[in-house]
């Protein structure tokens, strides 16, 4: 009885687990292999690239599941999310469209925070856009509830990347980039919500010939 309480806890803590969502910025210059002019990318260019348009009020999000802690080294199972006041316009999937690895970190503790120096790779496969960037970051995370919510599972950081980027119709094959990505203060999702469902019953009644009948 109490292993089976315990499980069902366990499940509903699991339920109510939230995304941590955090702005992404984007500041990067790729070189063109075909002549060596160079590229601006802001945070507004990459979403029109990822898109295929312009978006009003577009914002680029990075969303990272619960559950890794300090210095996890592997894949964070962080995804984009592009949007449009509160409208989702296009997320980029991981792992099959977008990864965020962390291959080392170092971590210093000072009371509820957290510091750390790490090598991140940013993966990217949307179709319009390919590359791979990696570079030194610095983290800073909150080890203590942030109005309720654990958020220690990702931080704030900066990185200072280099790699490559192929965009469709804006770099002739293969670009060399240089730039730095930067994360804002990570919070939890909001819940969506809840749909409501539109009473359709019919309030008619029916005489004894089957011919429905209003009401009075």
């Amino acid at each position: 009885m109490v292993a089976g309480a315990l499980f069902v806890f366990a499940g509903l803590l699991q339920g109510q687990a939230q995304n941590l969502v955090q702005p992404l910025t984007v500041n990067l210059t790729a070189y063109d292999s075909a002549d060596g002019h160079a590229i601006r990318i802001g945070t507004a260019q990459f979403i029109r690239y990822l898109t295929g348009s312009d978006v009003t009020k577009g914002r680029l999000v990075l969303v990272t599941p619960p559950g890794n802690t300090p210095g996890t080294i592997g894949a964070l199972g962080s995804f984009l999310r592009i949007t449009s006041g509160n409208t989702t316009v296009l997320e980029i999937p991981s792992p099959g469209e977008f990864n965020l690895y962390q291959d080392y970190a170092a971590l210093t503790t000072r009371g509820s925070r957290t510091s750390g120096k790490a090598l991140n790779r940013f993966s990217i496969d949307s179709g319009s856009v390919r590359g791979e960037l990696q570079g030194f970051s610095t983290w800073t995370i909150r080890t203590e509830p942030v109005r309720g919510t654990d958020v220690s599972g990702t931080g704030t950081f900066a990185s200072k990347v280099n790699g490559w980027l192929e965009i469709t119709d804006v770099t002739q094959g293969t670009a060399v980039v240089t730039g730095t990505i930067a994360a804002g203060a990570p919070r939890a999702e909001e819940a969506p919500p809840e749909e409501t469902s539109t009473d359709t019953t019919d309030t008619s009644t029916s005489d004894t010939s089957g011919t429905p009948t209003p009401k009075s």
